[in-house]
């Protein structure tokens, strides 16, 4: 903890603050002292996991004062100084730290003119095991051998664990490093070595000034650390790095790097502007997926290490998803950063719709934004609530702004984004885009900048093209982002007028009436006319227009769809009238996405209370000839749940599969069990994903089978089967797995070379069902078996597994102060958004009692969520579950 010299407390700062009742001032810095240049040397200690510091700042003083207030955070100050720039004697500080608004109070005995000074400091800090600030990570080499790393995690507010700094995003300034650390070690920090010293067996190495930038994007990390063959993109030098033995498994990501550097230099229109070099580093140990670190990029091992030679599709997609949203941020948060946490989706919405658009670039036959409809979709889930926030919401304290980073900031904004793009136009959003940086490169915005930005590509193209007006951005954009929420549309009519209808889309009844500018694309097929298209802006409740007429002056209207494109950020529901033209001919009248959109959206009915389970399933009848694995991915992840409403053991859920099988089998004998040559990466991911499906909760026999045999041949040999049929095997052997498989797993995931392989064999020891198996995995969950970094998420599966829910919960209970306390604070967040799978009404009662007495740190909005979600899911069973007995599914089964 930090050491209080004073022993001073909060009250001596300000009024102390209740639960609930935090003030932004009493954790905000002095917007009067600014910081310019940082200079520090930190001497880290690998076997007494300790650090010792030096850092000397440059402030401007804007009036004259007694006091400065900095951040601070476990950290023991030994001294602080101020000395006027020009000169003068040095003048000592007292130091009052309070840990509750994490400042540290600096007086001094006389005022401190207006003007330039320079602050100094020592203080020794602890490489803590929490896996934010500056903390120490392990790894094992081949002889089992352990070793030691330092590295760091700043975002958002925990650069003050590392050297006291005026730790917000608005308080910019460039910075000079130095690390001493052992001769043997290789140290990192954001810019390239310009110098090195050695003395008894140390080494102190020098780094290359950064650019203005925010405290949360200084890193260092200092390990045994390998790195591949340097690759030259426009000038810069970018390596992959990696503990020893994993070099092999950088390519992937380096091929990535250069591209997306190259591409985002030309879209922006900026060189790189972080200095030499781009080091990409992959950390055994870390809470998030990857960081945004100026010049040094961290990552967790899944997300950047990579064998090509047997990764899946979704692997190799994952690798080049996050290492493009980092590198985006180079450009957005790097060199243009939100003045505060409220607007994180500046970096984050920005950096998820970058990485879409790059990726989109390289790859197109990946068709990215097919994919992208997943991710949209679960943003729409927890948008779907009562709890969920707008997309820009006000942060005062530092655990709000953790509570920022989900899939609101991230999958809504890009969603928004990737709606105004399509409704503007690419290349005037582009080149909006870029003028936005320009003006504001090595600075900070608000929202509202980027308003202006796209406003004046908008007036410049209409000027171009002779356009009346400008698309209304400002107007369209402020409504999405400060809005919680999102509308439906109700569409109802004949082949005459056609009426639409938007309200909020709520799975619980509100009677919110927000309107929102809705981005509308219709496309209609006209008789004798063919396909036709037209857009607007729909700021009405409601709205009526004979669509035959408008589009094409006459004739008669055969098929409608509404969200053509799939872009926009609603849901659709169509009268009875509207669906059965739709789906007389599912695949010939609507694209990819929007036929996923037309499951999704019917499956969020369900969930609403709007459509039965029995309607819901007749409807989905129509895509037993689906061919593309992301409407796949919603109509098996949607009949799992209602799979799990029936009774263990019943004949309902005997009658279950058997629906099941007859929806899937058909299009999984069309494709086989072995890949063609030339193959899309979209089929060869279907048929590992379809045959997982049949061979668990399809309870079909053939494929239970297929997927041992695929396992035991590609343990013999890893090229013989298709990496996307690998995840199927073990899924399947797992599920029907006992004590001798569940050993083999455990020990296959120890020996895996690739992080991929370490993890889908651990994972998979969530997905027994035996229950002895499950509770040594439960159990396991708090030993050193597994990473802090991945025991969150495995336990997380664990209370989805309707075979563990319960013991896993009753385990969390009996255990929730270990657990808080070993876990990163991030992993616990995110674990305990999988209450929502105990839809028990009496488990649900005990869920929302215990985290009633029990608050999660950075958590509220999230365990609000998850209680919600809860409650939707809980309804849902008893809505449900008597209706889906034997003769029903029978039914629909011989329909």
């Amino acid at each position: 903890m930090l050491h209080n010299i004073e022993g001073a407390s909060c009250q001596n700062e300000g009024q102390a603050l209740g639960a609930g009742a935090r003030a932004e001032a009493d954790f905000r810095l002095c917007n009067s002292v600014k910081p310019s240049h940082y200079d520090i040397h930190l001497t880290p200690d690998l076997e007494q996991f300790t650090f010792d510091g030096e850092v000397t700042i440059e402030v401007e003083l804007e009036k004259d004062s007694k006091t400065i207030r900095i951040n601070a955070k476990e950290l023991d100050l030994h001294n602080f100084s101020a000395q006027a720039k020009a000169g003068g004697k040095e003048l000592w500080a007292t130091i009052a730290v309070c840990e509750e608004s994490e400042i540290a109070t600096l007086t001094f005995a006389e005022s401190l003119k207006a003007g330039q000074w320079v602050l100094k400091s020592q203080f020794k800090g602890t490489l803590n095991d929490k896996l934010k600030g500056f903390y120490r990570s392990f790894w094992t080499d081949e002889k089992g051998g352990k070793h030691a790393i330092a590295t760091t995690q700043f975002e958002s507010t925990d650069a003050r664990r590392a050297f006291p700094c005026f730790d917000e995003p608005a308080y910019k300034a460039t910075f000079d490093v130095r690390l001493t650390v052992p001769e043997k070690l290789t140290a990192l920090s954001n810019g390239a070595i310009i110098k090195t010293e050695t003395e008894g067996g140390k080494k102190t190495i020098t780094y290359e000034r950064t650019m203005k930038m925010s405290t949360y994007l200084v890193c260092f990390c200092v390990g045994e650390f390998v790195s591949s063959q340097p690759v030259m993109v426009n000038g810069t030098e970018v390596r992959i790095w990696s503990v020893p033995g994993k070099e092999k498994l950088t390519q992937f990501a380096l091929d990535t790097s250069a591209f997306a550097i190259d591409f985002y230099e030309k879209y922006f229109e900026i060189p790189y502007p972080g200095g030499k070099k781009i080091d990409h580093i992959a950390i055994p140990d870390f809470a998030s997926g990857a960081m945004e670190n100026l010049g040094l990029i961290t990552y967790r091992e899944t997300a950047l290490l990579l064998d090509d030679s047997q990764a899946t599709h979704a692997e190799r997609k994952r690798v080049a998803e996050v290492v493009m949203h980092e590198l985006a941020h180079m450009w957005f948060g790097d060199l243009v950063t939100m003045g505060w946490w409220n607007g994180l989706w500046l970096n984050e919405s920005f950096a998820t719709f970058m990485e879409n658009i790059c990726l989109h670039n390289w790859k197109p036959e990946w068709e990215i934004w097919n994919d992208f409809g997943l991710s949209r979709a679960a943003a729409s889930r927890v948008d779907a609530l009562k709890s969920t926030h707008p997309i820009e919401c006000p942060v005062n304290h530092p655990d709000e702004a953790a509570e920022m980073f989900d899939v609101i900031s991230y999958e809504k904004g890009c969603s928004v984004l990737y709606q105004i793009h399509e409704f503007i136009g690419g290349e005037t959003f582009r080149r909006g885009i870029a003028a936005y940086l320009k003006k504001h490169s090595y600075g900070n915005t608000e929202t509202h900048d980027l308003w202006d930005a796209l406003e004046e590509a908008c007036q410049k193209a209409a000027a171009e093209s002779g356009k009346a007006e400008p698309e209304p951005v400002r107007l369209i954009m402020d409504k999405w982002v400060f809005t919680p929420g999102h509308p439906v549309l109700e569409v109802s009519g004949d082949k005459g007028a056609i009426t639409f209808k938007q309200r909020p889309f709520k799975f619980l009844s509100t009677d919110d009436k927000t309107l929102w500018p809705i981005p509308v694309c219709l496309k209609a097929r006209v008789k004798g006319k063919g396909l036709v298209e037209k857009r607007f802006l729909m700021q009405e409740a409601q709205l009526t227009m004979d669509v035959a007429k408008e589009l094409s002056g006459d004739g008669e209207l055969e098929c409608l769809v509404v969200n053509a494109g799939g872009s926009g950020f609603y849901r659709v529901t169509y009268d009875k009238h509207f669906t059965s033209l739709i789906t007389k001919d599912v695949n010939g009248n609507l694209s990819t996405i929007e036929r996923f959109n037309l499951v999704n959206d019917a499956w969020a009915c369900v969930r609403a209370g709007i459509l039965s389970a029995a309607d819901y399933l007749n409807l989905i009848q129509v895509f037993s000839e689906e061919t593309d694995p992301n409407v796949w991915a919603i109509l098996t992840a949607s009949i799992g749940h209602l799979y799990t409403l029936t009774a263990r053991g019943s004949e309902a859920r005997a009658s279950m599969s058997h629906l099941i099988r007859k929806l899937v089998k058909p299009t999984q004998e069309k494709l086989g069990l072995t890949a063609a040559e030339g193959e899309s990466v979209q089929t060869r991911q279907l048929r590992g994903s379809l045959v997982s499906v049949l061979g668990t909760i399809g309870d079909d026999e053939s494929m239970v089978k297929a997927g041992v045999q695929l396992l035991e041949k590609w343990k013999q040999d890893r090229q013989s089967v298709d990496a996307n049929l690998v995840p199927a095997a073990v899924s399947i052997s797992a599920y029907h797995g006992d004590g001798a498989r569940y050993e083999e797993f455990a020990k296959l995931s120890r020996e895996a070379t690739s992080p991929q392989e370490v993890q889908r064999f651990l994972f998979a020891l969530a997905r027994f069902r035996k229950p002895e198996l499950l509770k040594r995995t439960i159990e396991a969950c708090l030993s050193e078996q597994v990473r802090t970094q991945d025991a969150p998420y495995l336990f997380a599966a664990l209370l989805s597994n309707e075979e563990a829910g319960e013991g896993a919960w009753q385990f969390l209970k009996e255990n929730w102060q270990k657990i808080t306390a070993s876990y990163p604070e991030n992993g616990v967040v995110r674990m305990v958004s999988s209450v929502s799978a105990l839809d028990n009404e009496a488990l649900a009662k005990d869920v929302a009692a215990f985290f009633a007495a029990h608050p999660v740190k950075s958590g509220e909005m999230a365990v609000a969520q998850a209680l919600e979600q809860l409650d939707i899911n809980v309804r849902l069973r008893k809505r449900e579950e008597a209706n889906l007995d034997k003769a029903a599914l029978g039914r629909l089964a011989r329909a």
